[in-house]
Parts: structure tokens; sequence; C-alpha cells
């Protein structure tokens, strides 16, 4: 699972820690100018996600296994967590 935090709301990791989670961090600067031509592909249809599966919230355990043991199942591509509750259950 991938969440972006902004510094000036730092989280409670150490809380979540005690809930079995696991953290890898990968900081970045903001730079507008490569999101602008980033967001310029993606609408020029330039930048396809290739999306392997899409699955309802209540399904996580489920897409769990499938970043684990999907490429030996023929998954390619990402795995989408519908949060709004539209995705197929």
């Amino acid at each position: 699972m991938v969440s972006l935090v902004d510094i000036a709301q730092p989280q409670n990791l150490i809380e979540a820690w005690g809930k079995n989670a696991a953290y890898h961090f990968v900081f970045t600067r903001q730079n507008r100018g490569k999101l602008d031509a980033l967001t310029d592909l993606v609408e020029r249809g330039l930048v396809k996600p290739v999306i392997g599966a899409t699955l309802p919230l209540a399904r996580m355990g489920e897409a769990h296994e499938l970043l684990e043991n999907g490429s030996a199942r023929g998954l390619r591509g990402k795995v989408v967590i519908d949060v709004s509750g539209e995705a197929g259950a």
C-alpha cells in the first residue's frame, strides 16, 4: 500500500508499528514542473498504467495475495483497491 503524507502533519508511526505494520520510505522533493509534464502526458494518453486487477476494499486480503503470488497466476499490472465500493465483489 502506498500513502502520501504531508511532512507538516507527522504520522504516529510508533502506534502503527504495534499493529504489525511495515514501512518503507522514499523521500522526494516537490517539483511542479515535472508534475505538470506528467499530467500532460497522462491527459494526452501517452502514459497508461497497466491494471491487472481492481478489487473493493473489503477484498484487501485477496489483493495482498495477488501481489505476492500474482505472477504465478498470470497477473500482469498493478492491483488497484477501489475505496469507493464501486468495484465488483
